[in-house]
């Protein structure tokens, strides 16, 4: 296939799953106590565009999404920790995705070990935004990871599904044309 033509169809999947993601994450949350952050469904998008999709797609369309919403949601002050958290989410899952590929049920139980940057990322940030106050920060974090817990289980789930399909148009015939 044509390098142009990749790259454009690398560049409508990582707009069409930016507005998914975004839609995620700014529609579909649920706020934490104190107004601190939310609860929302992004990772297990993030994680399935990353692993489905190669992690081009999955680090902007995430980084893209995520930062977006945070900037419409008030919570501004997250972004560059939202880009620290849910680029190297998207990275380490397709990471440990591909990397242990052969063995099909150890890539989804590693799988569950990429949500863990976000929980890192998101918990320095409330140290910092609380005063280096331990327990107000290990509280939002436990909700980080369930959070990603819950995402991860998503992205396992949707990936399976869309794996499961025989779409004549799908993402790997599309590049080998």
């Amino acid at each position: 296939m044509n390098r142009k033509i990749e790259i454009l169809y690398k560049i409508a999947y990582i707009a069409f799953l930016s507005a998914l993601i975004f839609i995620a994450t700014y529609f579909i949350k649920i706020p934490y106590f104190n107004n601190s952050g939310y609860f929302n469904l992004s990772d297990g998008l993030i994680i399935f565009t990353s692993i489905y999709f190669g992690p081009i797609v999955g680090i902007f369309s995430s980084l893209i999404s995520t930062s977006l919403a945070d900037l419409l949601s008030g919570f501004a002050i997250c972004i560059p920790f939202t880009i620290v958290a849910k680029g190297l989410e998207s990275l380490l899952s397709f990471l440990l995705f591909k990397l242990i590929f052969k063995r099909k049920l150890l890539k989804y139980i590693f799988l569950y070990l990429s949500f863990i940057p976000m929980v890192l990322s998101y918990f320095i940030f409330y140290l910092t935004l609380y005063d280096f106050s331990f327990n107000l920060s290990y509280i939002y974090s436990l909700f980080d990871i369930i959070q990603g817990v819950i995402g991860v289980s998503f992205a396992i789930i949707i990936y399976l599904t869309f794996n499961n399909i025989n779409v004549k148009y799908r993402y790997k015939y599309l590049l080998n044309q």
